[in-house]
């Protein structure tokens, strides 16, 4: 299976282990951060891509980032594999 450098969800970078959710039997997500994913569900589960966008942004915000920083960061998260599979 493949291993993401980021979060399929959110885009957040999953560098270290304890960045990644966690499938049913606890083991590490290859694709979901542990904000996102938590024992095989997401923890956010009837939310839009538009709202995981605000989402997004303004926790960037609320961690310092300029808000055009925040924006560009957010802007391919209709891309990943969580979105994709909405469609």
């Amino acid at each position: 299976m493949k291993e993401y450098k980021k979060c399929q969800s959110c885009a957040m970078p999953l560098k270290k282990a304890e960045d990644r959710g966690t499938e049913k039997m606890l083991v590490k997500s290859s694709m979901y951060c542990n904000h996102c994913y938590q024992e095989g569900k997401f923890t956010q589960q009837g939310i839009s891509v538009e709202e995981m966008k605000e989402f997004v942004k303004n926790k960037c915000i609320e961690m310092g980032l300029p808000k055009f920083l925040a924006s560009m960061f957010v802007r391919g998260i209709h891309k990943l594999e969580r979105w994709k599979l909405s469609e």
